[in-house]
């Protein structure tokens, strides 16, 4: 297994990831603009992309999503909570945000899914946790020891929930599991939907939400 960083793309500044599994097939982590810089990256590589995996269905983090699908023939998965913004520009934002990106295009394929669901890539396998807050289907997909959080939790900060279906109580509901989640390895390596790298125990250490005397 190999996990990329692509570079942040957009006013946003949006991370994304390609995953390679052994046998050189690719899973993305979310859609950002730079449908381009993604498909070059992809080609750099010399793997084949099969899977994008979308975190949540804001417009920063499936821009590209309906481009690369087309481009690619990569399967679209996206919680079932969030699936209508890949086909409505006001819950998807990019007609809040339409002073600084273009509509984003409607993509009508995304296949659903659902805390505990897997979706298997080769030997990796990606395991939904259904974190709403940020939006009402934010998820963080976890593969082995590592957990890719979306917007959900960032290094020394989380998501904002002021946008339509943006919810502080469930947010935080999601961080209280976060900051209990032992799964398989206790620690997991954090890749965020913006920012830099970290990791859970840090963030349960040092991250203002998410230490343990928040919830008390």
């Amino acid at each position: 297994m190999k996990i990329i960083k692509l570079k942040p793309q957009g006013m946003f500044a949006v991370n994304s990831y390609l995953v390679i599994s052994d046998s050189n097939n690719a899973v993305l982590i979310d859609a950002p603009e730079g449908a381009e810089n993604i498909l070059a990256e992809i080609e750099n590589q010399g793997v084949k992309l099969n899977k994008i995996l979308l975190t949540h269905g804001h417009c920063d983090h499936i821009e590209s999503v309906a481009e690369l699908a087309e481009k690619t023939g990569a399967e679209v998965f996206i919680h079932t909570d969030d699936a209508p913004k890949l086909t409505d520009s006001y819950l998807n934002l990019s007609e809040y945000f339409s002073m600084y990106m273009d509509e984003v295009t409607h993509y009508e394929h995304g296949i659903c899914v659902d805390d505990g669901d897997t979706i298997i890539e080769d030997e990796l396998t990606f395991t939904v946790f259904h974190t709403p807050g940020h939006s009402s289907g934010s998820v963080c997909y976890i593969l082995d020891d590592v957990m890719f959080s979306g917007d959900t939790l960032f290094r020394d900060s989380i998501g904002r929930t002021d946008m339509p279906d943006g919810d502080p109580i469930k947010l935080f509901a999601s961080l209280k599991q976060l900051e209990q989640y032992e799964g398989r390895y206790g620690d997991y390596r954090l890749l965020a939907g913006h920012g830099i790298e970290s990791t859970l125990n840090r963030e349960r250490l040092l991250n203002p939400y998410l230490r343990g005397n928040m919830f008390e």
